[in-house]
């Protein structure tokens, strides 16, 4: 159970992170959040067996916002374990 809380912070803390990288790209002081890249396939395969029909694809940002929002949310996902005790 812990983990599990700890993970979904860490997955909260990259969308945050890069949302906030994206929203403040336009200061220059501050651009250097929103760096990064993508990682995966744009367009899915799909693969069509006439009587099932499937799609695979993964797609992944990371930026050093996204990281760094990651690490911290970590921590505050530890912290509430600890509140919570879980």
């Amino acid at each position: 159970m812990r983990r599990t809380v700890i993970i979904v912070f860490c997955v909260l803390g990259m969308i945050v992170g890069i949302a906030l990288g994206e929203a403040v790209s336009s200061i220059s002081v501050l651009r250097w959040l929103s760096i990064g890249g993508e990682i995966g396939f744009k367009t899915p395969l799909t693969v069509d067996l006439s009587f099932l029909q499937f799609t695979i694809g993964i797609w992944c940002k990371i930026s050093i916002g996204g990281v760094i929002g990651m690490v911290l949310f970590a921590f505050i996902g530890r912290l509430v374990t600890r509140w919570i005790k879980i």
